[in-house]
């Protein structure tokens, strides 16, 4: 009995080391199912919308080709039907987005308050599970916008993707060594595209041959998995905050607001390498959003004419190839390239591919841009460590919250700037939108190299030792006790610091023997 009590026991401490070693990696977990989630939702509400739509100009087709359209009877209800939809989802979009910009600086904020990073995790999962339920009870109900701008503006009101976003990459950074934080951001963002990848995949066959129903339970489950990690299983990261710089006025609103307006304080040269990095986050993201979002009506429209399974599988495709080159580029070359020199790996990756999408029109050699595409993501999580280096701890939620709330707005103005320019320009040249995404990828580029001259091109910050104090202007620093009686004509000078420690040992030791002697002049 007692051999069975100790073999119990040892199992136990053996499983619990084993959850206090995989306890960090939780949230990557949490990360993956949320976005398998998100990114399945996306093209859900809109294949539904466009389809409910459709049904309501008494049209049979729930998706149809843009080639179709112009060829066969009845065009002209089918592009008001879809001309219809498309605002439709857009306005729900903006239903989400707007809210979501406002919550995630309150939660931001407030987590920085209160040390509960927690919130930005679980609250915008519990948003997820409740605009998944409410599709799946108007599926078995009846069509309402009503109840899908409900669904948009509660997701929006729990912090949607950006809130999850900001806390994920918080316990990320804060979890891990400061040298190995870009590797772990690598990390999440290749589950960010593997589940994009995946979720593209399962919805365009899967609506196809068992309709809206099974998909939509399906992200309620992923929802619910990350919602039960993110609540229950994740720990909060304990955060030294300095008091000093905190506000006690007895005003919530101020005490929880306040500390963020020294970001924007340019005041010393790391808060500019911050903002120069947020800047060149948020130009790269709307390139990058922008162009993906445009990529279906590219390959939808003249001259390849695709059909939507087939778009999708290309775009899983990239996005998966996009994910390996995410996860293991960084960690290989961080041994010889610092994260800015990464970055601009990334920048060129995706230059060359958007201008070989720009310029081929061929449908096989179409499918080399995978390849040279595959460091399109990396920039991501070099800029958000470059980000996380330049801030204290305590601070980080707040921060990560205002990047990630402009990331939000980007979301769906960039599609919908990109998709305009390219109907305006179908006419004349469709590549022409992919020739101005190279174009602009010239403002991320400059901000790179502007945080590249603040790094090498100045001497850095002396940092103080632990213990040493800090002078002011004509203050003397005193000398120690043993040595307020010495000559100064004996006290060593030289370059070599161990060598002065030497000789001043020596001349201590000279000194306690000789205290009878008489003295010898110098």
């Amino acid at each position: 009995m007692e051999r069975a009590r100790r073999i119990v026991t040892q199992t136990n401490a053996h499983c619990m080391d084993m959850l206090a070693e995989v306890q960090p990696y939780l949230v990557e977990v949490a990360y993956f199912f949320f976005f398998l989630s998100r990114h399945m939702t996306l093209p859900l509400f809109q294949e539904y919308v466009q389809s409910e739509f459709y049904k309501q100009s008494h049209l049979k087709a729930s998706v149809i080709e843009s080639f179709d359209v112009n060829s066969g009877n009845g065009s002209g209800l089918y592009n008001v039907a879809h001309r219809e939809s498309t605002l439709a989802i857009l306005s729900l979009q903006i239903a989400e987005g707007l809210p979501a910009v406002i919550t995630v600086i309150i939660l931001g904020a407030v987590s920085d308050k209160t040390s509960k990073r927690k919130i930005l995790l679980w609250m915008p999962s519990l948003g997820g599970i409740l605009h998944s339920l409410i599709y799946i009870l108007i599926l078995y109900t009846s069509w309402t916008m009503d109840g899908l701008f409900m669904a948009s503006a509660i997701r929006g009101l729990s912090g949607s993707m950006t809130a999850f976003l900001a806390g994920s990459t918080f316990f990320a950074i804060n979890t891990t060594q400061r040298e190995k934080r870009s590797s772990r951001l690598a990390i999440q963002e290749s589950l960010n595209g593997l589940a994009y990848a995946i979720a593209n995949i399962m919805v365009g066959y899967w609506v196809k041959a068992s309709g809206f129903h099974q998909p939509f339970w399906f992200t309620l489950i992923c929802g619910c998995i990350a919602f039960l990690i993110s609540f229950f299983l994740v720990k909060e990261v304990k955060v030294e905050t300095n008091n000093a710089s905190r506000y006690d006025t007895e005003n919530c609103c101020i005490d929880t607001f306040r500390p963020m307006g020294k970001f924007f304080r340019c005041k010393d040269r790391k808060l500019l390498i911050m903002w120069l990095a947020i800047l060149a986050f948020q130009s790269y993201a709307w390139v990058h959003l922008g162009q993906i979002n445009t990529l279906v009506l590219y390959f939808t429209g003249s001259p390849y004419h695709w059909q939507s399974h087939k778009v999708g599988v290309f775009l899983s495709v990239a996005m998966g190839v996009a994910s390996l080159g995410v996860l293991f580029t960084p960690p290989v070359l961080r041994n010889w390239f610092s994260d800015i020199h990464i970055t601009f790996g990334g920048l060129f990756s995706k230059a060359l591919g958007t201008l070989w999408l720009a310029v081929v029109q061929n449908e096989i050699v179409i499918y080399f841009a995978i390849f040279m595409l595959v460091l399109e993501l990396i920039p991501f999580p070099m800029l958000r460590a470059v980000v996380a280096n330049s801030i204290d701890t305590a601070d980080q939620g707040s921060l990560f919250a205002l990047m990630h709330c402009g990331e939000g707005i980007t979301y769906f103005l960039a599609p919908f700037m990109f998709q305009s320019l390219y109907a305006d320009s179908i006419d004349y040249f469709t590549g022409f939108v992919f020739v101005l995404s190279v174009i602009l990828l010239i403002i991320p580029v400059g901000f790179v190299i502007a945080i590249k001259f603040l790094e090498t091109g100045q001497p850095g910050e002396y940092e103080r030792m632990e213990g040493e104090t800090e002078m002011t202007p004509g203050e003397d620093l005193p000398l120690p006790s043993n040595e307020e009686s010495k000559d100064i004509s004996v006290i060593p000078v030289t370059s070599n610091q161990s060598e002065a420690n030497q000789i001043t040992a020596n001349q201590n030791t000279a000194n306690t023997g000789a205290t009878d002697e008489e003295p010898v002049a110098v």
